[in-house]
């Protein structure tokens, strides 16, 4: 995977602190990179993608 870049970045603030977005907490989203304060942020917003992603792709059935 191809290093992330904060000049590619669709966001200034990171979406959990509202505090500027750091080159070492960046992400790829679709086709797009946003941008967290810290790698916890970034992580957590990882991690929250995942869950739906696997939540969506077993056929509307409820994970917990």
């Amino acid at each position: 995977m191809a290093e992330l870049n904060l000049d590619d970045c669709i966001n200034e603030t990171c979406p959990w602190s509202g505090q500027p977005v750091q080159a070492d907490s960046l992400a790829l989203y679709g086709d797009d990179v946003v941008g967290f304060c810290n790698p916890g942020c970034r992580d957590k917003f990882e991690r929250a993608v995942r869950h739906f992603e696997k939540a969506r792709a077993s056929s509307g059935e409820r994970i917990d």
